[in-house]
């Protein structure tokens, strides 16, 4: 596999803190014939000299990873994919476009994320407009207020010489049937209102994939935050600390009683000051949601810091999806302290009931928690965690620099994360080989959390946990497989679109890179 295009980077970099090739290569102890070689994309780095031409540049962790560089070039080639037919460009061509003209090629993703979003703003609007029951109802009731008003204005009109008693009982219609519209208008435009929200809205997501993507997920202020607070992360505590400093109080009640705009079991009455957990939910959720408030109202600040002037949430929903989850980030780091979840991480190898056991903790906050772990001096395995739900559509990721990692719908079937789905609560350990010959360990489990009431559906959804196979021994779950370079390892791809392997009986779609060549 080609070297990824950080060359442009590091010049970029250089010429922004104003060092010359000469003074670099002096600090790096090579040649200046060298660095300007890896400015140009000529020669790979790694290891030692990577980590010292960051320090010498003062680039943040994962700057010089190639993980952005990686994350463009797969999103490029999805651009060509969608490309007129006998205009498609070979996707290997990105790489060079990328490293030549680095605004060009942001110039068109940025273009291209645009028309997505509008694409599916306008499917969102369309299916609102042909299946919304309420607009229906509503139309329909629009279209029969009008044709009475008509109908009785016509009468009216050409029966100017009506009795009194008939003329106030027409006079009484018009009126009903005016009322009438004037309320079905309000609903629609009620109706119009959410429904751009929700529009609007779908950038929240994408925009927040691309801010905890440049920043490894790892936020060392947020750590400090929860460190220095000292919160006794149980429950009896947690509830003490809010009603004590906050006058907060909790309450239980049943599923079907919690409030009908919330989707979730707890639900925060800002009015009353009231924190409402739903019955039934597993003690594991009941102690993060109290966390989860406790970080709303005392890191309010600490987390506005971190996303102020973030040029990835450019929208205000990615600005409160952002702030949504940094809070969530922040209850993690109290219920599971950094030195010691790290140390008993290691200590258990990753062994997720175990450490459940430990930390009163779902599988969930414990993947979750596992990919924060980045501290410098003090990391965990490096993780990527995905979760999809029973149609396979990836609902939360959190990616690798060298995994590739859909962005939209779903990944390459024969991922683990897709056979755990068939048996819940089963561990599926699978060792995975892509087409550039990049193994990776895979750790899924399928799983239903949330408690629901009678006569409703359960939520299922599965975990997946991945890293690279040089990790896998850390892991419990390793124990017994070959890890070897030549052990087994399953056949696949990210997704089929990008997916070079030929005879695939698994494929859905055909892929860019086979119709290029």
């Amino acid at each position: 596999m080609p070297a990824l295009p950080i060359g442009h980077r590091i010049r970029a970099r250089r010429k922004e803190i104003g060092v010359t090739q000469t003074a670099l290569a002096k600090t790096l102890g090579i040649s200046v014939s060298y660095v300007n070689l890896i400015e140009h994309d000529k020669r790979s780095i790694g290891g030692a000299l990577l980590n010292r031409l960051g320090e010498a540049l003062g680039l943040e962790q994962g700057a010089l990873d190639g993980a952005q560089e990686r994350r463009v070039l797969d999103e490029l080639a999805e651009i060509a994919a969608g490309a007129a037919h006998g205009a498609q460009p070979q996707p290997e061509s990105a790489r060079d476009l990328l490293a030549r003209h680095e605004p060009w090629a942001r110039a068109l993703l940025g273009l291209h994320r645009g028309a997505a979003r509008d694409q599916r703003m306008i499917a969102a609007l369309s299916d609102r407009l042909n299946q919304d029951p309420v607009l229906n109802a509503s139309v329909n009731d629009m279209l029969s207020s009008a044709t009475a008003i008509r109908s009785v204005a016509d009468i009216l009109a050409e029966t100017p010489d009506l009795e009194s008693g008939q003329r106030a009982r027409f006079d009484a219609i018009v009126q009903e049937e005016a009322t009438r519209l004037s309320d079905v208008t309000r609903t629609l435009a009620k109706v119009f209102q959410e429904s751009q929200a929700d529009v609007r809205g779908l950038t929240g997501p994408e925009e927040v994939d691309d801010y905890l993507y440049r920043r490894s997920n790892h936020f060392p202020q947020l750590e400090e935050f929860a460190e220095r607070l000292a919160l006794d992360p149980y429950p009896s505590a947690m509830i003490a600390h809010l009603e004590a400093r906050h006058g907060v109080t909790m309450r239980r009640c049943a599923l079907t009683d919690m409030p009908s705009d919330t989707t979730r079991a707890s639900a925060y009455d800002a009015a009353t000051k009231t924190l409402t957990l739903a019955e039934g939910i597993a003690p594991a959720t009941v102690r993060f949601e109290l966390a989860r408030k406790i970080a709303v109202i005392e890191a309010e600040d600490a987390i506005a810091a971190e996303i102020k002037d973030a040029p990835e949430l450019a929208s205000e929903a990615g600005q409160v999806t952002a702030t949504r989850a940094l809070a969530a980030y922040v209850a993690g780091a109290i219920t599971m302290p950094y030195a010691p979840f790290h140390e008993a991480a290691e200590e258990a190898r990753y062994d997720i009931d175990a450490l459940a056991i430990r930390y009163d903790a779902s599988a969930e906050q414990l993947c979750h928690r596992f990919t924060t772990l980045k501290r410098a001096g003090a990391e965990g395995v490096p993780f990527a965690m995905l979760r999809a739900n029973a149609a396979g559509y990836l609902t939360k990721r959190f990616p690798l620099p060298r995994l590739p990692m859909p962005r939209h719908g779903g990944a390459c079937p024969l991922w683990a994360v897709y056979s755990a789905m068939q048996t819940p609560d089963l561990r599926v350990a699978r060792i995975a080989e892509f087409p550039n010959g990049e193994r990776f360990f895979m750790l899924a489990r399928a799983t239903r959390p949330q408690a629901t009431a009678y006569g409703q559906t359960r939520p299922s959804f599965a975990l997946m946990l991945a890293c690279e196979i040089v990790h896998a021994d850390r892991l419990v779950y390793s124990d017994g497989l070959d890890l070897s370079a030549s052990g087994m390892a399953d056949a696949v791809g990210s997704t089929c679109l990008l997916c070079p392997r030929t005879g695939c009986a698994h494929r859905q779609e055909a892929s860019i890179r086979m119709r290029a060549t």
